[in-house]
């Protein structure tokens, strides 16, 4: 089985944060799972390790993870639930007033993991589940 691993899923780990998750991620790798992250977790979790690229290479390598690209079908995959939420989040306002309600802003980076995941792998490990579950329903979480 293919498991897409989430940047929040690495920092659980860097942080010594959220066993459970930790447990489900070590679990799935002693269990011969392939592992993969799409480069943009790895350019989210660049921060982690102050820039040092050969210190996040090094915690990549040992943890076998497997990084690939972002290619265009993910990409597009990804940009189509991106457009259903924002023409959600422009639907939402004060039912009392009519006022615009300022939601939760979603970055583009979880679309295009969850494209990603989607496009590539058998299911996701990760603990930021409301857009998945909510724009990502086809993708299983781990």
């Amino acid at each position: 089985m293919k498991i897409c691993i989430d940047t929040v899923i690495f920092i659980d780990i860097l942080k010594d944060e959220y066993p459970k998750t930790q447990e489900k991620f070590y679990d799935a790798l002693e269990n011969g799972h392939i592992l993969v992250s799409s480069v943009i977790s790895v350019a989210e979790l660049m921060p982690q390790f102050k820039g040092n690229r050969k210190e996040l290479i090094t915690f990549l390598k040992d943890h076998h993870i497997k990084v690939m690209d972002v290619d265009i079908e993910s990409t597009l995959t990804a940009s189509e639930r991106w457009m259903r939420y924002l023409n959600k989040k422009k639907a939402k306002q004060c039912p009392s007033c009519k006022t615009s309600i300022p939601g939760r802003d979603q970055i583009l980076a979880d679309f295009l993991i969850g494209g990603f995941a989607v496009t590539h792998c058998d299911r996701i490990l990760t603990r930021d589940r409301g857009v998945y579950r909510t724009y990502f329903r086809d993708l299983e979480n781990l």
